[in-house]
């Protein structure tokens, strides 16, 4: 099964949590150790009184190990702590002023807290000597040294796991970087196959991958329009070119100075359609503008391009069955420009007869576009509204994709329908916006 991929952000949560539970944890234990269990088990029986210390001595109990100790007398100070230590001990009592008097000091190598109290009895001043090894202060070496080595080992955790995480992070970030450069130049590359346990990554990868495709299909189609442009204007180009080359030296190619021109202009206005065709297509979005939308009858729009293209329809015979009442929503400007390249494809491709006819649908209107020519070819037919791919050399390759974006600007939808004979194309315009047909 494969392993789903992680965010990075939960990866560095989820580590850091748990990195932090386990510092926690070991500096639990140290406090323990040093404050619970090694220093409970030197105290432990070791703060003695004189009369203990001596029981103690008897049973053999080593001075060194006597931590503590209360009494009355400086013969006792001095057999546990030395003469040295007893002598200076002494010297503060006889100077002390103060009733009771805590002291901190280094004595022959030793920390010490003690006490000195004065007491006084039958006139006789007694002192009360309660001594404590610093055991803090003297164990201050080791507790810092096994701190710092408890810090080095977190050092050492810590930078392991975030080499792993870097190291990791920055291979896929170089990766991607390397990919987007090559896609920058314009190099052709190959789909992105970048495997991460990222989620964060693995989607940059897949919408870089999406990019990918999506400038190669921007490159083709720029490349498509570079070959469409070199193509239909190279011929009409030349023959002007030729014509006028030839009225210059009083030849006219047409006979006459004025077939020869309207030649020229016939030529001319051949180029301006294809340059038109073009701009439609990069225009189509300015129809998602509300202000560019109004209710249009259909028949009159399909009779006015009737009457514009009347001198191709005269050898063919034409049947229109729409209700006048259909009304649909949209650009009138577009929608003319929807049924000239439709009604001018029917024309162009059909043997005698050609026929638009109207049919209704649960949910739409359907407008039917029939001729009896040719049928387009199978292999052809799932591109066909598809910029520059054409049915055969008569078109341009770009009336049918202009036709689909209109229809898909203003919500509605062309299809070829799957025919045994003839070629038919359905226009399907939503029931809420075929204002003869709304319900009431």
């Amino acid at each position: 099964m494969k392993k789903k991929p992680q965010g990075f952000r939960k990866r560095i949560l989820l580590g850091t949590t748990l990195f932090i539970v386990i510092i926690t944890l070991l500096s639990l234990a140290v406090v323990y150790y040093w404050s619970f269990y090694h220093f409970s088990h030197l105290f432990e029986d070791r703060v003695i009184d004189a009369y203990t210390f001596q029981k103690n001595r008897e049973l053999g109990v080593e001075n060194e190990w006597i931590l503590g100790v209360t009494t009355n007398s400086i013969d006792v100070v001095e057999s546990i702590h030395g003469e040295n230590t007893a002598r200076e001990i002494q010297q503060k009592a006889l100077t002390q002023e103060e009733v009771t008097k805590l002291y901190r000091d280094t004595i022959d190598q030793k920390h010490l807290l003690y006490t000195i109290g004065l007491d006084t009895k039958d006139g006789e001043t007694l002192y009360k000597y309660s001594i404590l090894k610093d055991i803090y202060a003297e164990k201050f070496p080791q507790i810092a040294l096994f701190l710092l080595v408890f810090a080095f080992i977190v050092a050492i955790i810590s930078t392991i796991y975030s080499n792993s995480l870097s190291r990791e992070l920055y291979s896929d970030i170089r990766r991607l970087r390397e990919y987007s450069k090559r896609i920058a130049e314009g190099k052709k590359t190959e789909p992105i196959t970048i495997q991460t346990g990222d989620q964060e990554f693995q989607e940059l990868a897949e919408d870089l991958e999406i990019m990918r495709k999506a400038l190669e299909k921007n490159d083709k189609v720029r490349q498509n329009t570079l070959q469409y442009i070199s193509h239909e204007m190279k011929t009409p180009i030349m023959i002007i070119e030729g014509y006028a080359s030839s009225a210059q030296d009083r030849f006219y190619p047409k006979g006459t100075l004025d077939d020869s021109l309207k030649t020229i202009l016939m030529q001319t206005n051949r180029m301006k359609q294809r340059v038109q065709d073009l701009l439609t297509i990069v225009h189509l979005d300015s129809l998602v503008m509300p202000d560019d939308l109004e209710d249009i009858l259909l028949l009159p729009c399909v009779k006015e391009t009737i009457l514009l293209l009347d001198k191709d329809l005269q050898t063919k015979t034409l049947s229109i069955d729409i209700k006048e009442d259909v009304c649909v929503r949209g650009s009138r400007q577009h929608i003319m420009i929807l049924l000239e390249n439709l009604i001018s494809n029917q024309i162009k491709y059909s043997e005698t007869v050609i026929s638009i006819s109207q049919e209704d649908a649960p949910k739409s209107t359907i407008i039917r576009f029939y001729n009896d020519g040719l049928q387009i070819p199978e292999e052809i037919q799932q591109d066909l509204f598809k910029p520059f791919v054409k049915g055969s050399a008569k078109g341009s390759g770009l009336g049918l994709p202009i036709c689909r974006g209109i229809m898909k600007q203003i919500g509605g939808d062309i299809r070829l329908e799957d025919t045994s004979t003839g070629t038919v194309f359905l226009l399907e315009f939503p029931k809420h916006m075929s204002l003869g047909h709304s319900e009431a």
